[in-house]
């Protein structure tokens, strides 16, 4: 494996007695150059198998990464010796050694970027190392021994000569009995960030933000009392990260991922506080949905649950904003009105289960497909349960059941989704075997009943033309702006539009919705002109959306809001 030049050695961790109690004891030290910071140090240091043979699984796939043990680099074992050649399967590594020796595996990550990370349509789930500071998800830099994921651990941060002002901070440093699935499940960062505490709230920022930190904590704070107060659940540490992602002035990005006592937050600097809110809220919610309620299917067949921990996840950060009045009623129905515009719009709407599994990383319309379709599904449930049991029963009931059922299981740890999710629902009055065959396995569209937010208004459906300028957009922006691909027998050239006009600025329109006009001024000839038509392909969907009622009346928006609260 290709080496990599440092400064100086590093003297790293001994292992301490507290090591020698663990199973398995981690160490992380930074790596310093001329430069500046260079690579990681890890250290796994354990009792070897009984056999005289420890086998390490190495990072590889997780998050949509693949091959994540590329930057994995000088493997050193003391008290075992490695294989003389790494062989083809680079995603493990094995140890012989005496049986029941006590062995120590070292080696160095090295960053996948030699830039700072951009926004690229997909969270930065690999190891980034810069001069100054560093980020990385434990999947991506900790290989671990084959041992069941409950196997004890422990982890201790080593500063190896660091800068002063050189700062360190994980959700590592609060848990309180680590396993090695916490070890893979969790973010590590360091160097220039600055970190604020409030709390149970631990959050290390790094770079300049359009708000401040102490305003970031201000709404994150509320979030989490919320959820706790939800689930029924004392107060617990939290880590957040906030990773700044360089992007062109007109690009927004948001996004990150929930580690389940940490959320690794990564965004461009324009984020717009709405956006935020809603992140931080479903991201926390990832607490319990599901790890605390349900098991999703195992390995690549994960995505196959995706519709319920994330489609339920956005249900009930939507629900608990309003119930903590963190949203307006306005705010819910507009992200309703966006899931169901989504949803018509999706190329991929109708997709079985299975499209889903096979392409949720590498598909950016199945990658959205099982918010939708959770989210739909979770307010439709909703809304039978309460129709059934008269408003005495909703959703919150067969969520609180699940989590109790998960506590009484106590190590065994949370029941499968399905049986579990239908034995509750059928439980508490609805039987959804036929929608989960129906809606999730086959993918037949969702529509949701028109009573689905009563008293708040009604669930409109039509149907309307799909939303077509007339043109292939890519490839007149390809064509400096000429228009190319124009549909002859379209609204665009019945208005006027032709072949290699050169489009100077759209005026108005919306994209996605062919009920608007849209207007474009175009260069013709020597002159501009403007050009407007509906954008009516010549096919047809359904849609449906959320239209108000009139809650001028405060008791009318009081009533409004309960609904949509679950209250």
């Amino acid at each position: 494996m290709r080496q990599i030049a440092v400064g100086f050695a590093l003297a790293f961790l001994a292992v301490t007695p507290a090591f020698a109690r663990a199973e398995v004891a981690y160490g992380l030290s930074p790596v310093f150059a001329d430069s500046g910071l260079a690579a990681l140090e890890v250290t796994i240091t354990l009792d070897g198998d009984a056999d005289g043979t420890t086998t390490f699984v190495l990072p590889n796939e997780w998050g949509g990464e693949t091959a994540l043990y590329r930057n994995l680099r000088d493997f050193v074992a003391e008290g075992a010796s490695l294989p003389p050649e790494p062989g083809t399967d680079s995603t493990r590594i094995s140890l012989r050694h005496a049986p029941n020796a006590r062995i120590t595996l070292r080696y160095r990550v090295v960053s996948a970027t030699a830039e700072d990370p951009v926004a690229r349509g997909r969270n930065e789930y690999r190891p980034v190392i810069r001069p100054t500071w560093f980020h990385a998800i434990g999947y991506g830099v900790f290989a671990r021994p084959e041992r069941a994921d409950s196997t004890h651990a422990t982890f201790a941060w080593d500063d190896g000569g660091a800068p002063a002002g050189f700062v360190f901070a994980s959700d590592l440093e609060h848990a309180q009995s680590l396993t090695l699935e916490s070890i893979g499940h969790s973010v590590v960062v360091g160097g220039d960030f600055r970190v604020t505490e409030r709390g149970v709230l631990r959050v290390a920022f790094r770079g300049a933000w359009p708000f401040t930190d102490a305003s970031f904590l201000d709404r994150l704070e509320p979030i989490v009392a919320s959820h706790h107060r939800f689930w029924g659940d004392p107060a617990e540490p939290y880590f957040v990260s906030v990773l700044p992602l360089a992007a062109p002035e007109d690009h927004r990005s948001v996004g990150g991922t929930n580690l389940g006592d940490a959320f690794a937050f990564m965004a461009t600097a324009n984020a717009d506080e709405e956006t935020l809110l809603r992140m931080l809220a479903h991201e926390h919610l990832h607490t319990w949905i599901s790890p605390r309620l349900a098991r999703l299917p195992d390995g690549r067949d994960e995505p196959g649950g995706y519709w319920f921990s994330e489609g339920f996840t956005d249900f009930y950060t939507f629900r608990l904003l309003v119930r903590d009045s963190l949203w307006t009623v306005e705010q819910y129905a507009k992200a309703l009105d966006g899931v169901l515009t989504e949803s018509a719009l999706s190329k991929a709407r109708a997709f079985p289960n299975a499209k889903v599994v096979a392409d949720f990383w590498s598909d950016p319309d199945v990658q959205k497909l099982p918010y939708q379709r959770g989210f739909l599904l979770a307010l439709a449930w909703d809304t039978q349960l309460r129709a059934k049991s008269k408003g005495r029963v909703d959703l919150d009931d067969v969520m609180l059941a699940l989590r109790a059922r998960t506590r009484a299981a106590g190590a065994a740890g949370p029941p499968p989704l399905v049986p579990a999710l239908t034995e509750e629902m059928k439980r508490h009055g609805v039987d959804v075997t036929a929608d989960l065959a129906r809606h999730v396995e086959r993918g037949e569209p969702i529509l949701l009943p028109a009573d689905a937010c009563a008293p708040c208004g009604t669930i409109a459906t039509d149907e309307r033309p799909d939303f077509d300028r007339g043109f292939d957009i890519e490839k007149t922006a390809a064509n400096d702006n000429r228009v190319t691909g124009l549909d002859p027998d379209s609204p665009a050239a019945r208005a006027g539009l032709r072949e290699g006009m050169e489009l100077i600025k759209r005026e108005a329109g919306k994209t996605g919705d062919s009920r608007v006009p849209v207007t474009y001024r175009v260069k013709d000839g020597d002159r501009e002109r403007l050009i407007s038509y509906r954008p009516e392909g010549k096919t047809r969907r359904t849609w449906q959306e959320l239209k108000l009622a009139d809650l001028g009346d405060a008791a009318a928006r009081r009533r409004c809001a309960d609904r949509l609260a679950g209250r």
